[in-house]
């Protein structure tokens, strides 16, 4: 890449058409950034997807009439060839100058990831490259039996592996295993390695791609295409070494499934395709909350303040309930479905969280919420999402056929449940782990992985979240390593509290290479009492979620740079201390005082689902007076 002297920069013009060149440049690329805001684009995209539009801008006529404008406005024209303006010509050069540098930065560290990676993603596992696996499919829609099936399977192997989606599907996998034979559990948040033990149940992102097993399987699948989540699968089917993969998913996957273990050279030796075992049928009838709440049904929204929302009336009528969502901790949803299970509350009021895995005793699924929050911004749920919803109602051996129904939007529920979902494309890469061996700032090497092209399959995980936690470690420390082990510890970035925690004990651990939880637990014995004591029930929940939240980063700064000597009684601390919360969490729901909406001026009781926080007297009373004074002052 030549660099030109500061004569030839200005034998070419570049002084003069620079300038206007980056006027026409700021003022398109601003609208262009402005126009992927409104449509919910990641931000980390925004640089090179307006890259690639100023590229397309450049060769138009709007960019010469753009230009020429510019020109017409400005007096830049051959101004810089007087001596006047040299000091300005002698500034824009060493912009240039900072420009070629950056630009030769960014093709060096590009080559270098380019070389780093192996042409065939593939080949970035070696070891399992050796083997000859086998994988066998089961393929079904939800209450198929297909995940069942390979856990027969999973049982009865010498060495075997699961892989769960959830934190709760794994610990279920593992006290099942355990009633027959020594079973070890590893989480996120969660540890039990039992000595002796041939047989691990584990989250997907925990899989340890190095060790080898008989037999392995790899529960819902079709979470491969997930944007953050979804390299987790993809980096199991290329790289788990396995003599024999049973793979369970929903048909929309098996598409891209097969091609990545074709790509692979591995072989599919059998294909177990499964219908569900009990018929689901619409209920027609209108549905009206709550007086159309009938036993054994589960209500389904889409977040944490409409479940509560939803109980609070259930329970003002009398109706009782369990509550799931995602916040919750495993204990404390257990004991949820366990009492909706027994027949000690009525119905369920849940989020999508029921989705996967929990066989719960439902024999009605209702949505009481057709659309969520994706984390870009809320849209309609998609087919497969209600489908697997929905396939929740009619457990075998309970009912003869399930019920599915809506309180809205009917026919929108209908159609989408007779739609075949689309076939999922792409499966979702994540970072490679090899790539912090790359020389310069582990945040630059994210950003040119992120750019660079991949096998036509391959979609790259959204990092937007761990880019930002990388960006801001990058101000303390230069351990590549450390940062990466650092920014990949699960939390919700989203809390103030918790990125704050996480933020603190990172500190702690780049000063003195370990994490010391003595004075943290200290404050958070002290904020488990308030909560205790909170008279608001609504409130006290909430803190209790995040005062587990909490132990669930320390337990996870214990497991990755616990102190050296105390480790172990230090995860023993954060597992008792997470008991202790899920206990009285789990006490104050079954308690179920919860406090409904109020309108904020007359305090009469808000119904679920209603969108003001106004009642529609007071509503109608301050309509009335602003009316009354506009009129006056007329």
């Amino acid at each position: 890449m030549h660099i030109m002297s500061f004569e030839e920069f200005l034998e070419n013009g570049k002084p003069e058409m620079s300038v206007i060149i980056q006027r026409v440049a700021d003022r398109y690329k601003k609208n262009y950034k402005n126009t992927l805001k409104r449509q919910h684009v990641p931000e980390y995209q925004y640089k090179n997807l307006c890259q690639k539009e100023w590229k397309v801008f450049r060769k138009t006529k709007d960019f010469d009439a753009a230009v020429k404008k510019e020109m017409m406005q400005g007096k830049e024209s051959r101004k810089f060839f007087n001596p006047k303006y040299r000091k300005e010509a002698e500034a824009l050069y060493d912009q240039y100058l900072e420009e070629m540098h950056a630009r030769m930065e960014e093709e060096r560290l590009k080559n270098a990831v380019l070389t780093a990676i192996p042409e065939r993603i593939r080949d970035a596992y070696p070891a399992t490259r050796q083997l000859k696996r086998r994988f066998v499919l089961h393929i079904g829609p939800t209450n198929s039996g297909k995940t069942y099936e390979a856990l027969q399977k999973f049982q009865n192997a010498e060495e075997a592996v699961y892989l769960a989606p959830l934190r709760l599907l794994a610990l279920e996998v593992y006290e099942t295993t355990n009633m027959f034979l020594p079973c070890s559990l590893l989480t996120g948040e969660e540890e039990d390695i039992m000595p002796g033990a041939t047989h691990i149940s584990e989250t997907i992102e925990m899989a340890d791609l190095s060790r080898h097993y008989d037999m392995a399987v790899i529960d819902e699948a079709q979470m491969i295409s997930d944007p953050s989540r979804g390299g987790a699968w993809t980096a199991a089917i290329l790289g788990l070494c396995a003599d024999e993969i049973h793979i369970c998913m929903a048909p929309h996957a098996e598409s891209i499934i097969r091609k990545l273990i074709a790509y692979c050279g591995d072989e599919i030796v059998e294909t177990d395709r499964r219908d569900r075992m009990t018929p689901l049928i619409e209920d027609t009838e209108d549905f009206s909350f709550p007086e159309s709440v009938m036993r054994g049904d589960a209500l389904i929204v889409f977040s944490k303040k409409s479940v509560i929302s939803c109980a609070a009336e259930l329970q003002a009528k009398g109706i009782s309930c369990s509550m799931i969502y995602g916040a919750l901790p495993y204990e404390t949803r257990r004991a949820e479905t366990d009492r909706f299970a027994k027949g000690e509350t009525s119905v369920v009021v849940a989020t999508d969280a029921i989705g996967m895995g929990l066989n719960l005793p439902i024999k009605r699924v209702v949505f009481l919420e057709t659309e969520k929050f994706d984390g870009y911004g809320r849209r309609d749920l998609l087919p497969e999402e209600i489908q697997q919803i929905a396939g929740r109602a009619g457990r075998k051996g309970l009912y003869e056929c399930g019920y599915y129904a809506s309180s809205k939007r009917k026919s929108f529920i209908r159609s989408s449940m007779t739609r075949s979902p689309s076939a999922i494309l792409f499966a979702r890469l994540g970072f490679p782990r090899m790539l912090i061996e790359v020389e310069g700032k582990l945040s630059e090497v994210m950003k040119r992985w992120i750019h660079i092209e991949t096998e036509s399959f391959f979609l790259k995980t959204d990092l937007t979240e761990e880019l930002g936690l990388c960006q801001w470690l990058e101000g303390l420390t230069d351990d590549k390593e450390m940062t990466y082990r650092l920014m990949y510890i699960p939390f919700n970035t989203e809390n103030p509290e918790l990125l704050t925690l996480w933020k603190e004990s990172a500190k702690m651990v780049i000063d003195r290479g370990y994490v010391d939880i003595d004075d943290p637990v200290c404050q958070l014995d002290e904020e488990f009492g308030e909560a205790v004591c909170e008279g608001d029930t609504n409130k006290k929940i909430q803190a209790l979620e995040v005062l587990h939240q909490k132990y669930d980063v320390f337990h996870n700064f214990v497991r990755l740079f616990g102190m050296p000597g105390r480790q172990n009684w230090d995860k023993k601390l954060t597992r008792k201390r997470k008991k202790e919360i899920s206990k009285e969490l789990t006490d104050t729901i079954r308690e179920k005082k919860l406090k409904r909406r109020k309108c904020m001026v007359c305090g009469r009781n808000l119904p679920f689902g209603y969108p003001y926080k106004l009642c529609q007297p007071c509503f109608e009373k301050k309509n009335f007076f602003e009316d009354f004074f506009e009129t006056v002052n007329m």
